[in-house]
């Protein structure tokens, strides 16, 4: 319907550590339900959140897409705020299981719905599959590792031409921008996410979604190690400080560092625009460029070990996303096997007793 709004986000990412979750972060543990997905690739897990999705949303309210790193057109998650109520895939590999069973969260058990005779008749080949899928997503978690420590080195060379007080200048100059004479009681809290992931058909990001509503918009841009994760830390730690509560989204090469920030109480966000997602500056409040901050003599000296660092960090990241590719078209051919063995009419037939059971939800709020 008009009006209708889904903003779009990656709960979880693949990263040099691996698969890296901020699944505890989708809803708040005391929500007022959450329904866990659980079933084998295939079971329409995807659908059937996109379908209650579909309907919440036609119904007035906003809603959050929690997009599957390994295939952003799949859902991992589905949350409908104003509700309190979320619909998460709670399979590998990221598992999740209830923690507060029966008064907040439960299963939903789509593997109820398939014909574990003809599966088990092609146990060899899933088996096998499954593998295979294991060793592509291996080898591109080795590759983001070499790219990381490439990408470091290039952080490491940048950093010998900064000039630290005049970034400390910039960060305080933004920190009195954002938060001037503010003050507030209580301690904000944090939501943690991913705005990006790197996926099948490349770098994916969903930054003008996460923004989209803000009124002020800091674009912070910078070569890598010229502090602009710093600067963030600063203003996240400062606004939570202040007893204000933020989401903040986070690199897929460092999955523990801030590339974004919302703190809708201020009706601002705090985006970096590099590459693979460079923003347009035309809309924002300010433009924070960090590169300033360098010097360019020390930048001409060390020009070749920037260039070289820069060549063979997009090489062993775009090898390692067509690693990811690669097991997706495996996973794929692993939902052969179990789709034409769904009883889809039954698993729809779920799907429509939990809308009931969320417009009960509707109707208590």
């Amino acid at each position: 319907m008009a009006g209708e709004k889904i903003r779009h986000m990656f709960p979880g990412g693949n990263t040099p550590q691996g698969f890296f979750s901020y699944y505890d972060y989708i809803i708040p543990f005391d929500a007022a339900r959450i329904f866990i997905l659980k079933g084998g690739p295939g079971v329409g897990k995807s659908t059937f959140m996109k379908k209650i999705g579909q309907t919440v949303a036609e119904r007035g309210y906003t809603i959050e897409h929690h997009h599957c790193a390994s295939d952003p057109n799949s859902l991992d998650g589905l949350v409908i705020p104003e509700l309190g109520v979320a619909l998460i895939d709670g399979t590998s590999p990221h598992i999740v299981d209830p923690k507060h069973p029966g008064s907040v969260d439960e299963i939903l058990n789509l593997g109820e719905y398939w014909n574990e005779k003809k599966l088990v008749d092609n146990k060899a080949e899933i088996l096998a599959c499954t593998k295979e899928i294991s060793k592509r997503f291996q080898r591109a978690y080795r590759m983001l590792t070499a790219a990381k420590a490439i990408y470091d080195d290039w952080e490491a060379a940048n950093g010998e031409a900064m000039n630290v007080n005049l970034a400390n200048q910039k960060t305080a100059e933004t920190l009195e921008q954002i938060f001037g004479t503010i003050s507030t009681s209580g301690y904000g809290k944090n939501r943690k996410l991913f705005a990006s992931a790197i996926t099948p058909i490349g770098p994916v990001n969903y930054i003008d979604s996460i923004m989209s509503g803000m009124a002020k918009r800091y674009i912070i841009t910078g070569l890598p190690g010229t502090g602009k994760a710093t600067l963030l830390a600063k203003i996240a730690a400062t606004a939570i400080a202040k007893g204000l509560s933020i989401e903040t989204y986070y690199c897929p090469l460092d999955p523990c560092k801030i590339e974004h920030i919302l703190i809708p109480a201020l009706d601002t966000a705090l985006i970096t625009s590099t590459p693979p997602h460079n923003l347009p500056f035309g809309n924002a409040t300010a433009i924070i460029d960090m590169n300033d901050c360098l010097d360019s003599s020390i930048i001409a000296r060390l020009e070749a070990v920037i260039d070289y660092d820069r060549g063979i960090f997009w090489e062993l990241f775009s090898k390692a996303g067509a690693y990811i590719n690669e097991a997706k078209k495996l996973h794929d051919e692993l939902e052969t096997y179990y789709i034409p063995n769904i009883n889809f009419s039954g698993v729809d037939t779920l799907r429509v007793k939990t809308l009931a059971r969320i417009a009960g939800y509707t109707a208590k709020q």
